[in-house]
C-alpha cells in the first residue's frame, strides 16, 4: 500500500529542488510540461493534496533525474520500481547529452535556440523570447533541464562548450535541413545573407580539390570565429557541403570495364 504522506513529501522536495535549480522554472511551467492543471500542481507543491499516481509519475518525469525516478518508484511503487531496477539497472544513467542533443536539434524552436546558444557569446532569455516567444522559453527550459544548455549567474545562456562540432552525418544533415527554414530570403542582396548553388564536372584526379576548397573555407571561418577581436552579438549560421552525384564516380583503383560490377555506368 502506498504511503501517501511519504510520497507527497518526496514529491514536494523534488518540486522545490527543481524550481530552485533554475530561475526560469515555475509551477505554471511545470503545469504546462506535465499537462496537469496549475491548481493541482500548486496544491501538491504546497503539501495540501496527495496526487493521483499518474499525476505523481507525470511530475516525477520532469522534476527528477533518471536515478531519482528509479528510487522514487522503488519506494512508492515497488512492483514497477523493482522490476525496472532488475531489468534495466545496468542501463539506468543520466540521459546522455549526445542523445538529448540529437533529439533537440530535430525540434523547433529548440534547434534555433541551441544554435545561437552554442557560441562563445551565448544568448539570453530576453533574446530568445524576442526571437521565439513563449514557446522559445519553454523549449529553453527543456534544454536546461537536460543540461544541454546552462544558465550562468549573469543570465547568459550557453551550450556546455564554447564551440562544438557534429561528428554524426545524420545530425549534420538535420542541421542543414533546419537551416533552410531559418534562411531569411529578404536579406539576400545585403550583407545579412548569401545563397549559392553550383554544379560541375571535373577530372577524377581533381575531386580531392573540392574537399580542399571546403576545408580551407572552414579553416578561414573558424579563424574568424576564434578571433577575440571579432566576437560580437550578431549570430549567424553557415552551411557548406559538396558531394558527387554518383558514388561510383569515386574510384580508388583503375579497374577495367570487364572487372567493374556496374559496367554499364562506365559506358
Amino acid at each position: 500500500m502506498v504511503n501517501e504522506q511519504a510520497l507527497l513529501s518526496d514529491l514536494v522536495s523534488a518540486i522545490n529542488a527543481w524550481t530552485q535549480g533554475n530561475r526560469g522554472r515555475s509551477l505554471s511551467g511545470l503545469a504546462r510540461r506535465t499537462s496537469v492543471a496549475y491548481s493541482t500542481i500548486r496544491r501538491i507543491a504546497q503539501n495540501e493534496s496527495v496526487p493521483h499516481p499518474y499525476t505523481a509519475l507525470s511530475i516525477a518525469e520532469v522534476v527528477m533525474t533518471t536515478q531519482q525516478r528509479l528510487e522514487f518508484l522503488k519506494n512508492h511503487f515497488p512492483t514497477i520500481g523493482n522490476l525496472m531496477d532488475e531489468v534495466y539497472a545496468t542501463n539506468v544513467r543520466p540521459d546522455p547529452n549526445q542523445e538529448s542533443l540529437s533529439r533537440f536539434i530535430r525540434l523547433e524552436p529548440h534547434n534555433r535556440i541551441f544554435n545561437i546558444a552554442a557560441t562563445k557569446k551565448g544568448t539570453t532569455r530576453r533574446a530568445i523570447a524576442a526571437l521565439c516567444g513563449q514557446s522559445g522559453i519553454e523549449a529553453l527550459d527543456e534544454m536546461l533541464d537536460d543540461t544541454i544548455l546552462v544558465e550562468l549567474p549573469d543570465g547568459t545562456i550557453k551550450y556546455t562548450h564554447d564551440n562544438w562540432v557534429i561528428g554524426n552525418v545524420d545530425d549534420a544533415l538535420v542541421q542543414v535541413r533546419q537551416s533552410t527554414h531559418h534562411f531569411v530570403k529578404q536579406l539576400v542582396g545585403t550583407d545579412g545573407a548569401s545563397l549559392m548553388h553550383a554544379t560541375g564536372a571535373v577530372k577524377p584526379e581533381l575531386v580531392p580539390k573540392l574537399k580542399e576548397l571546403v576545408l580551407n573555407f572552414m579553416k578561414d571561418l573558424n579563424a574568424l570565429k576564434d578571433n577575440q577581436d571579432a566576437e560580437g552579438d550578431t549570430h549567424f549560421f553557415c552551411d557548406l557541403m559538396y558531394s558527387l552525384y554518383d558514388r561510383n564516380d569515386l574510384r580508388t583503383d583503375r579497374r577495367t570495364k570487364s572487372e567493374c560490377p556496374n559496367k554499364e555506368l562506365d559506358e
